[in-house]
C-alpha cells in the first residue's frame, strides 16, 4: 500500500537484553527479522529507525531502508516520528505503522491486517490483539492486557484500558496487546505533543498517553501471537520457533 508508512524503531541499549536488535535468530539479526516480516506483508514502505552506527551499517547490509535518529528519545513513537520527519517523499502517506523491532516471530498477515483496519475504520490509532490462552501468561508482567468494549461482529473493540495487570475482573476472554500501532498523520502529531501522563509513567505503557488524551484506540483481534523478546527466556522461544516453523 502505497499510502503507508512502517517504522521500525530500534536501540541497542537495553537493561534486560543489551544489543537486543542484532541478537543473532538463526543466522540473522533479530531487527532484520522484523523488517524482512514487514516486507513481506506488502503493507507499504518499511524502515527501521534507530540511534546506533552498528545497527544501521547491518540494515544497509541487508538492504533494507534505515534513517538514524537522536539517542535522546523516551519512546519508541518520539524515535518514529522524528523518521517520519526525515523521510523522504512522505506527502502521500496518511498511514504510519509502529512496528516493535522486538517482535521478530510477527507473521506479515497480521501486518496486513492491521492497515487494512486502520484503513476502513475511524480512529486515531488502531493496534492489535490476541486471546490468552495459558494462565501463567495472564498474570505475567511482560504481557500487556487490554479491556475491548467489542463490535458487533467481535473482530474489533475499542480499548478502554491497557494494564501489566490481569484484567478485566471475571469470566470471559483476556486479550494480549500485540506492540504495533496504526497512526493517521494527524493523530501521530497529536500524540507527540502530549507530556507523559499519568498512568502511562505508572503502568510503564505510552498507549495510556492516548488515552488519557482521550484519543480513540482500537484493536483488531487477530490468532498470531508473536513472541515479544524481553528477556533471554522469550529470545530463546524466538529462536525455536524461527528454528521449527522456518521462517
Amino acid at each position: 500500500m502505497e499510502n503507508s508508512l512502517i517504522i521500525i524503531p530500534s536501540r541497542m541499549e537495553s537493561k534486560r537484553l543489551p544489543g537486543k536488535p542484532l541478537l543473532d535468530i538463526e543466522g540473522i539479526p533479530m531487527v532484520i527479522r522484523v523488517a524482512q516480516q514487514a516486507i513481506k506483508s506488502n503493507s507499504g514502505l518499511v524502515y527501521i529507525a534507530c540511534c546506533d552506527e552498528e545497527v544501521y551499517k547491518i540494515a544497509k547490509s541487508y538492504g533494507i531502508n534505515v534513517v538514524m535518529t537522536s539517542p535522546n528519545h523516551s519512546s519508541g513513537t518520539d524515535r518514529i516520528h522524528e523518521a517520519f520527519k526525515n523521510i523522504d517523499n512522505t506527502k502521500k502517506i496518511n498511514t504510519i505503522i509502529n512496528l516493535q523491532g522486538d517482535m521478530p516471530t510477527i507473521s506479515p498477515k497480521a501486518i496486513s491486517e492491521l492497515v487494512k483496519l486502520k484503513q476502513l475504520i475511524p480512529s486515531d490509532i488502531f493496534t492489535l490483539v490476541n486471546q490468552i490462552d495459558k494462565e501463567d501468561e495472564k498474570l505475567d508482567k511482560d504481557i500487556v492486557k487490554v479491556v475491548l468494549s467489542l463490535n458487533k461482529s467481535k473482530e474489533y473493540g475499542k480499548a478502554l484500558y491497557f494494564s501489566r495487570s490481569l484484567i478485566p475482573y471475571g469470566e470471559g476472554p483476556v486479550y494480549h496487546h500485540i506492540g504495533i500501532y496504526a497512526y493517521s498523520r494527524d493523530a501521530l502529531e497529536k500524540f507527540i505533543s502530549l507530556k507523559p501522563s499519568t498512568l502511562e509513567k505508572r503502568e510503564s505503557l505510552e498507549q495510556l498517553r492516548a488515552l488519557e488524551a482521550n484519543m480513540d484506540i482500537k484493536a483488531g483481534i487477530v490468532e498470531d501471537n508473536p513472541i515479544g523478546v524481553d528477556n533471554l527466556a522469550d529470545f530463546n522461544k524466538a529462536c525455536d520457533y524461527v528454528r521449527k516453523n522456518k521462517i
